[in-house]
């Protein structure tokens, strides 16, 4: 496996370089801070934070599975990371090293890996205000905004993807946040899970 640690703390970058470094069988690594230090390498895997996803990633690296390293992130924010970008697992700087070897064989394998903890907390993860089934009651285009919406796209965003005015939108959100009983946008995300699963 070739692999590109791309992360914001020069520190966890040089630990999982030696981290890796001990499986030479297994992989070569390459650790890089900035996406231009590592034009021409063409990696199976890249390893990155929230800060780092957001950058552009050279175009030999399209093929690449994409792991976020969860550095202690709110369950929305992760749920939010993975509506918006195409992930192939989130692995948290708390699992042990057998884990996240175990994460990384099984992504080459081709799974999906989100840590059960993890994805036991996004799952069982409701406001308890929130409706045992507020997705019987809103319609296609609200649970398309409820989508959008978790992805982090603004009133504006959303109203030009749908091809809906900026205030359609608005009133939409209005029936939305009545129905599921919320009052902020947040509170949408584990919403936005359930239609994704």
């Amino acid at each position: 496996m070739n692999i590109v640690v791309n992360l914001s703390s020069k520190l966890l970058n040089e630990a999982l370089k030696g981290l890796l470094a001990q499986d030479k069988d297994v992989c070569q690594t390459i650790t890089v801070y900035t996406s231009d230090s590592a034009v021409g390498f063409v990696p199976d895997k890249v390893l990155v934070d929230a800060t780092t996803l957001d950058h552009l990633f050279p175009p030999e690296w399209d093929g690449a599975n994409i792991i976020l390293i969860d550095t202690g992130l709110a369950e929305e924010e992760v749920i939010r990371l993975l509506l918006s970008h195409k992930l192939d697992g989130v692995i948290s700087t708390w699992a042990g090293i057998d884990l996240f070897r175990k994460a990384l064989q099984a992504i080459h394998g081709g799974q999906v890996w989100v840590d059960n903890r993890k994805l036991k907390a996004m799952l069982h993860h409701r406001p308890a205000s929130l409706p045992p089934h507020p997705s019987q009651s809103l319609s296609r285009k609200e649970r398309e905004i409820v989508l959008l919406v978790a992805e982090g796209q603004r009133n504006r965003e959303i109203a030009d993807q749908l091809c809906i005015s900026e205030q359609t939108v608005k009133t939409h959100l209005s029936r939305i946040f009545k129905k599921a009983h919320v009052t902020s946008r947040s509170q949408l995300v584990p919403l936005a899970l359930k239609y994704k699963l």
